[in-house]
């Protein structure tokens, strides 16, 4: 029995597995949205879910759950990473943050500049300029476990260190430009939820139940002001502590606790419910509209454009170092897979136009072509010509 519960750890914990299930359901997702099946496909996720108390009501589509919902608790575990990495990590060291910030940085300014240049001039289409900002962790880190032993763990860290700069910058980025009219009542709910956290963190408070209380009122009501709800669970992560009164690790073992529904049920589930893109509804006249190559030219060559310039520039100036072991080559390698978008690139897109049929789907191809040929090219590159 602790043999298959050592093996079953040893699984929740393997980056590269997360990745591959990401494949699969988004291969799978495209499958079943271009077979006889697509109706079941459309049925599960137009699926209306809610609860109703009295004069409030809460009913969404099961897609918006998992885009709404789902997704916050994957935010929340980004800024308990967040906050360890800052208060015992790498990051208690400012000149370690550098070089991920400084990447991260590149990553989002250049592949928007890219989108904004191939749409200027058209109001609505540019509504899409984070669309390429993005990077998928999952399936970047996979790609880089498997290319093998010869890429030093050191860029592995990079990767992940910029991969929470990036997610942060893409909170802020909806935070900021995707929020539709706010309602000052139920954000003045959300600030007693947050104050309340505040003082169950102050007082060293450990018990889970309070801040799933305080947490979910929160989420209620910042997805009820407009402002995306996302925000509530990185918000939340900031006040749990980092140690239980009598000093064991409390952050870790939360951490810990979601790693296995966010590798195995969240992000998969999130991928399948994105990703299904029906062929057959794709406009071929508009595969080199302004939105399709925006959103591919962001991705596969801004992104890698811009992670390895504003590294390479902090690196110039001596404001950071290569990671340990690694090369100039080897680095780049690596800022080939930031154009993976993918999971967020396809979420920020929802956000952006709402209904991906004004495009006839080529926003959401545009995407998976931009991430198929930066995690291919990444791969190839990283493997043969790296070393």
């Amino acid at each position: 029995m602790n043999y298959f519960f050592l093996k079953f750890k040893s699984l929740v914990h393997n980056e590269a597995l997360g990745g591959i299930l990401l494949i699969f359901f988004t291969l799978f997702a495209l499958f079943i949205q271009n077979s006889s099946y697509n109706v079941y496909y459309e049925d599960f996720l137009n699926l209306k879910v809610g609860v109703s108390i009295n004069e409030f009501e809460l009913n969404k589509p099961f897609l918006l759950w998992i885009n709404d919902g789902l997704i916050a608790i994957f935010f929340f575990a980004i800024g308990l990473e967040l906050k360890k990495e800052f208060i015992e990590g790498d990051f208690r060291n400012p000149k370690n943050i550098i070089l991920p910030f400084s990447a991260a940085l590149g990553g989002i300014l250049i592949p928007a500049l890219i989108f904004s240049i191939v749409n200027i001039g058209n109001a609505h289409t540019l509504k899409g300029w984070a669309i390429p900002t993005a990077t998928d962790t999952a399936f970047a880190l996979a790609i880089l476990i498997m290319v093998g032993k010869h890429i030093p763990h050191s860029l592995r860290v990079f990767l992940l260190s910029l991969a929470i700069f990036d997610d942060v910058g893409a909170i802020l980025i909806i935070a900021l430009f995707y929020t539709t009219e706010l309602s000052t009542a139920t954000l003045i709910i959300a600030a007693f939820a947050i104050f309340a956290m505040l003082i169950l963190n102050l007082l060293g408070i450990t018990k889970k139940t309070f801040y799933f209380v305080c947490s979910l009122i929160l989420w209620v009501s910042v997805l009820k002001s407009g402002v995306h709800a996302t925000l509530a669970g990185i918000i939340t992560a900031f006040f749990i502590p980092m140690r239980t009164k009598d000093d064991k690790p409390y952050l870790e073992e939360v951490n810990e606790s979601l790693k296995f529904w966010i590798a195995f049920v969240i992000l998969p589930l999130f991928a399948f419910a994105n990703a299904g893109v029906n062929l057959s509804n794709i406009n071929l006249g508009l595969i080199f509209s302004g939105v399709s190559i925006g959103i591919f030219l962001g991705l596969f060559l801004g992104k890698q454009a811009g992670v390895f310039l504003f590294s390479f520039l902090a690196i110039k100036f001596k404001l950071a170092s290569l990671p340990e072991g690694a090369n100039l080559k080897q680095l780049y390698g690596v800022c080939i897979l930031t154009g993976i978008g993918f999971t967020m690139s396809l979420f920020i897109d929802g956000l952006a136009y709402e209904v991906s049929e004004i495009f006839h789907y080529v926003d959401n191809l545009a995407i998976l072509m931009a991430s198929f040929c930066s995690g291919i090219f990444g791969f190839i590159y990283l493997k043969f010509f790296a070393r």
